[in-house]
């Protein structure tokens, strides 16, 4: 495992800015163990009791709960969902070759990300934070799934709007709304940028 801080990184919200989450983690092998991303803050530590409450997306779209199942076919998918433990971004490719799913997801001003956590990652998977804290994510799927775990908390600000923003790539291109899955019921976003809210 490698630790890098990341210079310079457009936000997608103003005001966003966390230098303790400064930190990346890379995979280093195949088999290295799924690691939570640690840092020297008061909302890591507390990160059970701030997720409460649902999230909706754009348009009305549901984003609870875990799909029945990955449905990749041959031009793959991204799946993001919120459930009781936090959020969840995983990617399924059945086309032969390596495909790059990227992106970022960005915070709300008081929010920020906690207990990140690889899920089935390889060598060249890498997801970090930045030291604006905005979260990035480089996936190199092949025929399997790939992804990763994280809550996020506004325990340490003021808690009447909580927001998040995705945006994500397939193969150094905008994705196609058409590989992005929402919630249990697999609903696609408008667009690949996209923002999710908290019921409070």
């Amino acid at each position: 495992m490698s630790i890098r801080t990341t210079a310079s990184v457009v936000s997608a919200f103003a005001g966003i800015g966390s230098a303790a989450f400064g930190v990346a983690y890379h995979s280093s092998s195949a088999s290295a163990p799924s690691a939570v991303l640690t840092a020297a803050s008061p909302a890591m530590a507390s990160s059970t009791a701030c997720d409460d409450g649902r999230w909706h997306g754009p348009d009305g779209i549901n984003v609870e709960g875990r799909p029945d199942r990955f449905d990749a076919g041959d031009s793959g998918a991204a799946y993001v969902w919120h459930d009781a433990s936090g959020w969840h971004l995983r990617t399924t490719d059945a086309a032969r070759g390596v495909h790059h799913y990227t992106g970022t997801i960005s915070a709300s001003p008081g929010a920020s990300f906690t207990a990140l956590r690889l899920v089935r990652d390889e060598r060249d998977d890498h997801v970090w934070l930045s030291a604006d804290g905005v979260l990035h994510y480089d996936l190199a799927t092949y025929r399997g799934i790939d992804g990763f775990d994280f809550r996020v908390s506004a325990c340490a600000g003021a808690r009447d709007h909580e927001a998040l923003r995705f945006s994500m790539d397939y193969n150094g291109r905008e994705q196609d709304t058409a590989r992005i899955k929402l919630g249990d019921r697999k609903q696609h976003p408008p667009t690949a940028t996209f923002n999710v809210w908290r019921d409070l």
